[in-house]
């Protein structure tokens, strides 16, 4: 393929939120006498804001409001974000390659404050020509709209946009909008096979997926 740009998945792949996430959801869980398990964690990963909200009502009984347990997840991960953004190991040196060869964008399941908190780094600023949430187009991954919608504002078929994902339902988002789609799975917190198999390149962390691309850009 001819690469003409690069589309970043954010929570999971370019920072190390996961379980942080997990963590704020496995507290409310509990205090609601619920045991969130690694099934819960994997049905809300890179999914919008406003299912994984629903996913946490329906599963833990929750009589607040859907702005309630969203306010409450997302305000104690800003409060985190506001210390310090983890960073995975190489992912500043990615982005900063990705931007000097090619038009760069984010289309993440992550609320816009939580996307504005870690792209508002000073390490990445101007890195990315836009950002874009998957609440912003209605529709969640593993439905492709938020990647079919990037590729559209960037003005560059999908089919020439290289996608990098950690999760499952992020890999089936990428796949289905046509892009050639690198998983990076977490190994704490990896997808099912049948899912990471359909990405056309699977890479055990960033540099591996610098490398990569480098060779594929020639």
């Amino acid at each position: 393929m001819k690469i003409e740009a690069i589309i970043f998945d954010m929570d999971g792949l370019l920072i190390d939120s996961e379980p942080v996430w997990n963590e704020a959801r496995k507290r409310m869980a509990a205090e609601n006498g619920i045991d969130w398990t690694v099934d819960d964690h994997h049905n809300v990963m890179g999914v919008s804001t406003e299912e994984w909200t629903d996913y946490m009502i329906e599963r833990l009984n929750l009589t607040m409001s859907s702005e309630d347990v969203q306010e409450r997840i997302i305000g104690a991960m800003e409060d985190l974000y506001r210390e310090k953004i983890p960073f995975f190991p190489g992912a500043v040196e990615l982005i900063k390659w990705a931007n000097e060869n090619f038009p760069t964008a984010v289309a993440s399941g992550s609320p816009r404050r939580l996307i504005d908190a870690v792209t508002g780094a000073p390490e990445l600023e101007g890195m990315f020509e836009f950002t874009l949430a998957a609440d912003e187009v209605g529709k969640g991954k593993p439905d492709p709209a938020v990647y079919l919608e990037t590729a559209k504002r960037l003005g560059i078929a999908p089919e020439n946009c290289v996608v990098l994902e950690d999760s499952g339902n992020g890999v089936l988002s990428g796949v289905r909008a046509g892009m050639y789609t690198i998983n990076v799975p977490d190994e704490r917190f990896p997808p099912s096979p049948e899912k990471a198999n359909q990405a056309q390149k699977i890479c055990k962390d960033l540099g591996e997926v610098l490398a990569h691309l480098q060779s594929m850009k020639g």
